[in-house]
């Protein structure tokens, strides 16, 4: 009778570690197939592109953002920009020239404000479309948003640059 006991305390415990290792099984299964399924984040950064950088897609708008190597309010901007939801991604490229150091970039930053007839008001600046914005805080954010979902649904799909470049 003592053996018997034992055959099934055995029996049992071999029953449970295989429901638990099943279970361990499951639920990483589970982990792995939401992180698959998760949307991959696009991560924009402040990285130093050049005019060679710019490039063309009919199915996206150019943002252009000049920033200073080092200014606080350019970072700001970059972080609302990384935190605009997924959708947006299919909305716009963007092209991030530093101003500061980069002379050529400064220059450049200079010729597409002029082209849309403005001043330069200091950094950041962002142009979207034929909108320039100097400066950020969070009271932009709606109108930053706003401004690329109607550039964007915009049959002429205007670009400052483009217009600046048939000109040189």
């Amino acid at each position: 009778m003592a053996k018997e006991k034992k055959e099934n305390k055995r029996k049992s415990e071999t029953i449970i570690t295989i429901i638990s290792a099943c279970i361990i099984v499951i639920m990483i299964t589970v982990i792995i197939m939401i992180g698959i399924n998760q949307p991959q984040k696009t991560q924009r950064t402040l990285t130093n592109q050049t005019e060679e950088n710019i490039k063309f897609d009919n199915k996206k708008i150019n943002v252009y953002f000049f920033y200073g190597d080092g200014c606080p309010h350019c970072e700001e901007l970059i972080n609302f920009l990384n935190n605009l939801p997924e959708k947006y991604n299919k909305y716009f490229d963007l092209y991030t020239m530093e101003v500061w150091y980069n002379e050529e970039n400064n220059k450049l930053m200079e010729d597409l404000v002029a082209e849309l007839g403005k001043k330069i008001e200091g950094v950041p600046c962002l142009i979207i479309g034929n909108q320039v914005f100097f400066g950020y805080s969070t009271s932009m954010d709606q109108e930053l948003k706003k401004a690329i979902k109607e550039k964007y649904e915009k049959m002429d799909k205007f670009d400052v640059y483009q217009q600046y470049n048939s000109k040189a």
